[in-house]
């Protein structure tokens, strides 16, 4: 019975430990043609270290206007990274504006001259501010117990401790 769990827990530990699926690597992202408008060609790069992010070039220089991380991709490390890689799929220009669209189906709309990504403000300022309200309370916590000070400290003051009018040794 021993050796049946043994060798039970070690399986275990082994397919934890194992990638996922060490054959399953994912097909190269399909090719993103450059978008050029007004003289100033938009890229998607295909490689893992620009991941989600877009790039604007002067076409006359080839000067770098801009570069822009459009989305984050969060990676697993317990899952095969390659499989969560998530690249840019297609670009246009529509409206006025540079818009992305990723692997998963998500668009995304990118101001022409400064690459600023239109409400990517709304998703993160949430986030933001609850950190902050956490890490405020967190350190008012702290600093309590730190100093073992109590909820609610009595205003030192004449009358303490049974002596309501503040005549002490007076009698009468």
């Amino acid at each position: 019975m021993r050796i049946q769990s043994t060798a039970l827990i070690s399986l275990a530990a082994a397919t934890l430990v194992w990638p996922a699926s060490a054959s399953a690597k994912r097909r190269a992202p399909s090719l993103v043609p450059p978008v050029v408008w007004q003289g100033v060609e938009y890229r998607a790069p295909l490689d893992v270290e620009h991941m989600g992010y877009a790039q604007a070039f002067e076409l006359p220089s080839g000067r770098k206007l801009w570069e822009t991380k459009v989305y984050q991709v969060w990676i697993v490390p317990t899952l095969e990274e390659d499989n969560q890689w998530v690249f840019i799929s297609g670009m246009r220009v529509q409206n006025g504006k540079l818009v992305i669209r990723n692997e998963n189906g998500k668009s995304y709309r990118l101001d022409l001259k400064t690459g600023r990504v239109e409400g990517a403000m709304r998703y993160w300022m949430p986030w933001f501010i609850a950190g902050v309200l956490v890490a405020v309370l967190a350190f008012f916590g702290w600093t309590r117990t730190r100093h073992h000070q109590p909820a609610y400290a009595p205003a030192p003051g004449p009358a303490t401790l049974g002596n309501p009018g503040g005549t002490e040794g007076r009698h009468g």
